[in-house]
């Protein structure tokens, strides 16, 4: 079996079981109100401008795209596969999506005013961290923002059969601090850190970080 661990077999996994992972998360009824009011607000922090740039890093079938879409902020969703890629076009026909990994995003420096990785980093290793963060720095202009969410704990489980599918997926855990000082080291500034104990449907606690890019400097 191929190491779940890598790109490729993420990547391969996610093309199988791209129609039943839309067919089962094809909104946000799933999120807590803690998690959607941290979403509100990071679109709420970039709509105070209009033509906002946001890329949705790991969009998957377009879910989030379509919430920060409809929040009125200009969207482009980015994901790992190709087949989530072609659901979400054909789900949100209004909406851009691209094919990119999260430490290669399809995007200029300093393109995007907004990145949301909701749930993007679960299959990134802690030492993967660094070369992401290091991207989100380049894709954002000075003063931009970024919402992080994961699954908060350490070292990672298994995902078997996932979405009722044969694939098998490494699932990273990640200790928010850690997350934290990934960005902060960069350059960023932490604006808010959330951690909340896990529901009934969940099997560990969630954490969700909003980081700025700071301005430019004034001449």
């Amino acid at each position: 079996m191929a190491n779940p661990g890598t790109l490729a077999h993420v990547r391969s996994a996610y093309d199988a079981l791209a129609e039943t992972y839309a067919a089962a998360l094809p909104d946000t009824s799933f999120e807590s109100p803690l998690d959607v009011a941290m979403i509100d607000e990071f679109s709420a922090l970039l709509r105070c401008a209009p033509g906002r740039k946001v890329i949705d890093a790991g969009c998957g079938a377009g879910r989030m795209s379509a919430l920060l879409s409809g929040a009125g902020l200009v969207v482009t969703g980015v994901d790992l596969s190709p087949v989530m890629v072609q659901t979400a076009r054909r789900l949100h026909p209004g909406l851009m999506f691209d094919v990119g990994e999260l430490a290669d995003l399809p995007a200029d420096d300093g393109a995007a005013d907004g990145i949301l990785a909701w749930y993007s980093i679960i299959h990134s290793s802690p030492a993967a961290l660094p070369a992401i963060v290091r991207e989100f720095w380049r894709t954002l202009r000075p003063g931009g923002l970024a919402l992080i969410a994961f699954q908060a704990g350490s070292g990672h489980r298994t995902i078997e059969r996932a979405y009722g599918h044969d694939v098998e997926l490494r699932a990273e855990l990640h200790a928010p601090d850690d997350v934290a000082l990934r960005f902060t080291e960069q350059g960023f500034v932490l604006r808010a850190q959330l951690l909340r104990a896990a529901r009934s449907m969940e099997k560990d606690p969630q954490a969700v970080l909003l980081v700025a890019k700071p301005p430019a400097p004034l001449p």
